[in-house]
């Protein structure tokens, strides 16, 4: 299968990130050439989307966060990871369509699921707003159980589960409110 990478996946190994990360850890992380990788993250330089340092041989790469159209950039390669996501995992798939169909203002996919749904035992969700959906005939069908921790505002989710949720997840719904909530400190 081909590996469909857009020029928004370049930016998700520092999405998040409070530390500058080095180019062979980005590259890494992608499984892409390092002179490709590079490519990318000059033209997100240029455009003021990310900085770079360079410390003796070292090259390292932070989100430039003072950028005002920040979350538009982080947006898109939130979108993006998710569509990727969708196109090459089949339960994913049929996980992201199930919950783009219930009526709840902001979902988030996280922990190993993210990563890969064939040897998962729970899918993490965190579901802002009334939860009135019946998850039991989605899980009867695929043969897997929703772990879902259902609150009424992002804010009440503690520093240790958002760290979490930072490192593995995929905005369904309201990525807009998600990433502005990650952004906060």
């Amino acid at each position: 299968m081909v590996n469909k990478q857009t020029i928004w996946t370049f930016l998700e190994p520092l999405m998040y990130a409070e530390e500058f990360i080095h180019l062979a850890e980005i590259s890494r992380e992608l499984k892409s050439p390092h002179a490709t990788v590079r490519q990318y993250l000059n033209w997100f330089e240029k455009e003021g989307i990310v900085i770079k340092q360079i410390k003796g041989r070292l090259t390292i790469y932070k989100i430039n966060y003072s950028n005002p159209l920040i979350i538009d950039y982080l947006i898109l390669a939130e979108k993006n990871k998710l569509v990727r996501k969708f196109h090459n995992d089949l339960l994913m798939k049929e996980i992201v369509s199930f919950l783009h169909n219930i009526n709840l203002d902001t979902i988030i996919i996280f922990g190993s699921s993210v990563k890969n749904t064939k040897s998962i035992n729970d899918i993490d969700l965190v579901v802002i707003g009334k939860k009135e959906t019946n998850f039991k005939d989605f899980e009867k069908k695929f043969n897997v159980k929703f772990h879902i921790i259902n609150v009424n505002k992002l804010e009440e989710i503690n520093e240790s589960l958002k760290k979490e949720i930072k490192k593995k997840h995929l905005i369904i719904e309201n990525s807009e409110k998600v990433i502005k909530w990650m952004l906060k400190n």
